[in-house]
């Protein structure tokens, strides 16, 4: 049970970062990227970046989060909350999709190894949580 509730709250703090604090930036390296993907647009380019970035960043985040908290289910509690950010996406910018698969599957490795690493220095803990 408690790893279910940890879950929940990893998925709700992944969006409030993502649309907080992550966002920006992750919009500012994909407009470096591809700047005509906001140039056009009828929005500021600074809020274009936010558009743009905060799918990628939920993404990067829940993918990140989920995995490094444990193995046990972790891809139901991956795909599920991921299906917002990936159908707007879709909508965004069809074009460009191999960005947030490489970026998920970035996260994915680095939460693979996070995990095993706080294996290694917390045994006790992460027997607890997984």
């Amino acid at each position: 049970m408690t790893l279910t509730i940890m879950r929940i709250a990893l998925v709700i703090l992944s969006y409030v970062f993502a649309y907080l604090f992550v966002a920006r930036p992750f919009g500012n390296l994909y407009t470096s990227f591809f700047p005509e993907s906001i140039s056009s647009s009828f929005v500021p380019s600074a809020i274009g970046a936010w558009i743009v970035g905060l799918p990628l960043a939920i993404i990067f985040l829940i993918t990140f989060l989920i995995h490094a908290s444990g193995k046990k289910q972790a891809w139901w509690w991956t795909i599920i909350p991921l299906l917002p950010a990936v159908l707007f996406e879709l909508a965004l910018d069809i074009l460009h999709l191999y960005i947030p698969i490489a970026l998920g599957l970035i996260a994915w490795g680095l939460g693979i190894m996070a995990n095993k690493i706080l294996h290694k220095l917390v045994p006790g803990f992460m027997a607890k949580i997984g």
